[in-house]
């Protein structure tokens, strides 16, 4: 019985740190192949106010904006128009205790007011590529902050604030920063404001909406165009930084993640996760995907990139030791992390920007 219980334990602790049976399978399903065409855009939110978020898709091409409502993603057409940039994300604009939609637009910035849907314009004659959608100076209001890319002809140099004054009023300002592509939110310093994050800067919310101090977080990624999330990868309480490189096909670089450290206007520690791949992954973000108390990393690659496309989970088996498991080869980009089935496990929902598939992946974990 001695032996027994002590055999229990080493294969405990050794499942702790990495045993196959601690990575969850994951379904994948089609939700539709044919309602939109070009699926740029995806996000998600509680759109329908039952506390479970929902699942929205915008063709670029055509085919408008639906939103899925989880858990059984029936669905609703918002609209029919055409042109459904790269970002959305769900805020309640408004104040009228439901969420709406704000969404990239080609050349303009616009939200849908729930119920309804009826569009009202943030601004005209502005490309962008990224949003992030937040109160930013307390005023109780949502703001938003917006990037376009570094290449296919555009510029990524300027971050754009649109303070908002009233739902149809939005003060226009900007930020001049480094070129490229990405941009993400976090509370980094921990004072209860939202600070803006780009490839290798953090931007500290001074609660002035025009003034924002540069942080330089990184000095050895010199990689212009990421995908960045932020998340505490190693439980210190403090929210780390996680970049990949999204741009473009056929160069390589790394996957990375920034170890925030006490003070947080120095440079951070970067850790080297995926030392060399192609810089087509425009998906990267973390969440616990197998219940061990460890923050893990989902990828995807797009498709223009050399096969496999792959959507991939990295499992956090211990300090910078990740564990590979490959769920699709069928690529995707600007994936959403949410619990889709509502049965306290992460799964995974995308779509690639150049197809009419929409797709989740279901995490079957027990």
């Amino acid at each position: 019985m001695k032996a027994k219980t002590i055999f229990l334990l080493i294969l405990g602790i050794i499942c702790n740190y990495g045993c196959s049976m601690n990575y969850p399978d994951f379904t994948e399903k089609t939700l539709d192949s044919t309602i939109v065409k070009d699926c740029w855009m995806k996000t998600i939110g509680d759109l329908n106010s039952d506390g479970v978020n929902d699942l929205v898709i915008g063709g670029y091409s055509a085919g408008g904006i639906w939103v899925y409502y989880s858990p059984d993603l029936k669905k609703e057409h918002i609209t029919d128009m055409t042109g459904a940039s790269t970002d959305a994300e769900v805020a309640d604009i408004d104040n009228d205790g439901d969420n709406d939609l704000v969404t990239v637009f080609v050349g303009k910035l616009l939200w849908f007011e729930n119920p309804g849907w009826k569009v009202h314009t943030i601004k005209d004659s502005l490309e962008t590529h990224d949003i992030v959608v937040a109160d930013l100076d307390g005023d109780k209001l949502i703001d938003i902050a917006a990037r376009n890319q570094g290449e296919f002809g555009y510029s990524g140099d300027k971050i754009f604030i649109l303070k908002q004054a009233d739902p149809d009023i939005w003060l226009y300002s900007e930020i001049s920063i480094r070129d490229g592509e990405g941009l993400e939110y976090a509370d980094l310093n921990n004072d209860n404001k939202s600070d803006i994050i780009v490839n290798g800067s953090w931007y500290e919310n001074s609660g002035n909406i025009q003034h924002w101090d540069e942080h330089i977080f990184s000095d050895t990624w010199v990689w212009k165009n990421a995908f960045i999330s932020c998340i505490d990868i190693n439980n210190d309480g403090r929210a780390d930084i996680i970049m990949s490189p999204s741009e473009l096909q056929g160069t390589r670089y790394r996957i990375s993640w920034f170890e925030a450290p006490e003070d947080v206007s120095s440079i951070w520690t970067e850790h080297i996760i995926i030392p060399d791949i192609e810089t087509v992954v425009h998906f990267i973000g973390g969440a616990d995907f197998n219940n061990d108390g460890r923050t893990d990393i989902a990828y995807a690659r797009m498709t223009q990139g050399a096969d496999p496309d792959e959507v991939a989970l990295l499992y956090n088996t211990k300090p910078d030791r990740w564990e590979k498991r490959v769920i699709s080869t069928g690529g995707s980009h600007s994936m959403r992390i949410t619990d889709i089935d509502s049965d306290g496990d992460f799964d995974l929902f995308g779509a690639n920007w150049n197809d009419s598939i929409v797709k989740v992946w279901i995490n079957k974990l027990e």
